[in-house]
C-alpha cells in the first residue's frame, strides 16, 4: 500500500512539490510555537512547595508631620516597634486569621520583586557557587506556616518552632541550593560564605545551614530557584521595612473578605502613626506582577497567534487539497469502475497527505536545528542552569517530542483538509468522471 502511495506522489512530484513547500513552512512556524507552549506547560507542571491560597498582605502606611493625625511622640523607633507588635497582636486575634508572617521588605513575600544579585559558595569547596535569592523573615512569627512551606522530603509541613533561631547565623535553604553548593550530600550543618555581594552590605559573611526546604518557584511559569531564608529581628534600623502577611481559614472568598476586613479592622489597626492602607491578596499580586513584566500579554499574544495560525493553515490546506483532489476526478472514476468504494478512496487521499507530511518533517527538523543552535528556543529562563532533572534540559528528547506534537497537530489539519474534498470526489460515478475528462 505504501509503495503504491509513494508511486502516486512521485507521478505528480511537480505539483506535490508546491504542497510540500507549503507544509515545510507551516511545520517550522508551528513547531516554534509548540516548543514555547510545551516549555510553558512543563514549567507549570513543576510543583512549588508553598501555598498562597487564602494569604493576604497587610498594607500599612504612616502619617507624616503635615497631617493632623500625626503624633511626634509616636515617631520614635521604640514607639513604632511597639505599635507594630500591637497591630500584629490585634491581627492575630481576628477570628478568620490562622497565622501571621513578618518579613523585612515586601520583596521577601511571594509575587513581587525579589532580593537577588548575591552569590554564596560552599566554604569547603569554593568552586561551588550559587546565585541566590534570599528571603528575610522575622522569626517571632511563623512565616513558614502562613505560606505552607514543605521540608526537603517533599512531605512534611514545617513550622518556625522546628528550628533554633537563637544564633543569627542559622539559615534555611531550598533543595535546589543544596544541589548547587553540596551536590550528592546533605547541607545541614555546613557553612556557606559570601562570594559576591554588591548590593546588600548588611548580610553576614557566613551562614550555617540548619534545615532544607523543598523547592519554590517565583512564578508559576518558571522553574524553582535557589533560595535562602535569613532570620532577622526587628530593630531600630529595619522597622520601617517590616511587612505583614497572614493566612485566613479560607471560609470567606477574597472578594468578600477584603472589604469586610477593611471595614472591621480599619480603626483597630490605627495605632500611633500607623494606619491601614489596603489589603492585598497574594495570588492577585502574583498575577499583577506577571502582567507588569509583560508575561501575561506574551502568553495571550502567542495563544492568539497560534489559533489564528491554525485556522488560516486549515483553510489554506483545505483549498490546496480541494484543488488537488478535484484535479484527479478521472483517477477516482477509474478506481470506482475497478470496484473501489468511497471509504478506500478517501483513505487513499488521506494517506497520501500524511505521507507527504511525514516526508516534509525531515527537512523541517534540519531547519529547526538551526533555531536551537541560535538559542531561539531558550525562552522562560530555560537556558539558566537549574540543577534539576527536567525534561526540557534534554535538548534531543525535547526536540523529538515537540516535533512529534507538531506532526500530530498538522496530521489532524491535513485529515480535516483532505477528508471533505475526498468525500465529495469519492461519490462521483465512473460515467460522470469519464464524461468530465
Amino acid at each position: 500500500m505504501l509503495k503504491n502511495i509513494w508511486k502516486q506522489l512521485m507521478n505528480r512530484k511537480r505539483k506535490n512539490l508546491w504542497i510540500a513547500l507549503e507544509l515545510l513552512l507551516v511545520f517550522c512556524l508551528l513547531w516554534y510555537i509548540v516548543d514555547y507552549f510545551f516549555l510553558l506547560n512543563y514549567n507549570r507542571s513543576i510543583r512549588s512547595y508553598r501555598d498562597m491560597k487564602h494569604t493576604y498582605k497587610l498594607e500599612l502606611a504612616e502619617y507624616t508631620a503635615n497631617q493632623t493625625e500625626y503624633s511626634e511622640q509616636e515617631d520614635t523607633p521604640d514607639a513604632a516597634i511597639a505599635n507594630l507588635r500591637r497591630i500584629v497582636q490585634r491581627l492575630r486575634e481576628h477570628p478568620d486569621v490562622e497565622s501571621v508572617a513578618l518579613a523585612i521588605e515586601a520583596s521577601s513575600f511571594p509575587g513581587r520583586d525579589i532580593n537577588t544579585g548575591v552569590k554564596y559558595r560552599n566554604r569547603e569547596d569554593n568552586s561551588r557557587v550559587a546565585d541566590i535569592q534570599f528571603i528575610r523573615f522575622v522569626p517571632e512569627e511563623d512565616y513558614f506556616q502562613v505560606f505552607r512551606h514543605i521540608s526537603g522530603d517533599g512531605k512534611t509541613a514545617v513550622s518556625m518552632n522546628n528550628y533554633d533561631w537563637n544564633d543569627p547565623e542559622n539559615i534555611l535553604i531550598t533543595r535546589m541550593m543544596e544541589k548547587q553548593l553540596f551536590p550528592g550530600q546533605s547541607a545541614i550543618g555546613k557553612m556557606i560564605e559570601v562570594h559576591e555581594n554588591r548590593f546588600y552590605p548588611d548580610l553576614r559573611k557566613e551562614y550555617k545551614v540548619i534545615g532544607i526546604l523543598d523547592d519554590i518557584k517565583r512564578f508559576d511559569y518558571l522553574r524553582p530557584y535557589s533560595v535562602m531564608f535569613i532570620p532577622e529581628r526587628i530593630n531600630e534600623i529595619n522597622y520601617h521595612s517590616v511587612t505583614i502577611g497572614f493566612r485566613t481559614n479560607g471560609k470567606t472568598p477574597a472578594s468578600r473578605f477584603i472589604p469586610a476586613f477593611k471595614k472591621e479592622m480599619n480603626s483597630r489597626l490605627q495605632l500611633g502613626n500607623y494606619y491601614l492602607e489596603d489589603i492585598l491578596y497574594f495570588p492577585k499580586i502574583e498575577k499583577d506582577t506577571e502582567y507588569e513584566y509583560g508575561m501575561t500579554n506574551e502568553i495571550r499574544m502567542r495563544t492568539a497567534m497560534m489559533i489564528f495560525f491554525l485556522v488560516n493553515m486549515t483553510l489554506c490546506l483545505l483549498g490546496t487539497f480541494w484543488y488537488r483532489v478535484n484535479a484527479r476526478k478521472e483517477e477516482v472514476g477509474i478506481r470506482r469502475a475497478l470496484g473501489a468504494d468511497t471509504v478506500s478512496i478517501r483513505r487513499l487521499f488521506i494517506q497520501e497527505g500524511l505521507l507527504l507530511l511525514l516526508l516534509v518533517m525531515v527537512p523541517a527538523m534540519i531547519i529547526e536545528v538551526q533555531f536551537v543552535f541560535m538559542g531561539m528556543t531558550n525562552t522562560l529562563m530555560a537556558d539558566i542552569p537549574s540543577y534539576g532533572n527536567y525534561l526540557p534540559d534534554h535538548t534531543f528528547l525535547r526536540f523529538l517530542l515537540t516535533n512529534l506534537i507538531t506532526w500530530l497537530i498538522l496530521a489532524v489539519m491535513v485529515i480535516l483538509a483532505v477528508w471533505y474534498p475526498a468525500r465529495s470526489a469519492s461519490r462521483i460515478t465512473p460515467v460522470d468522471a469519464l464524461r468530465d475528462e
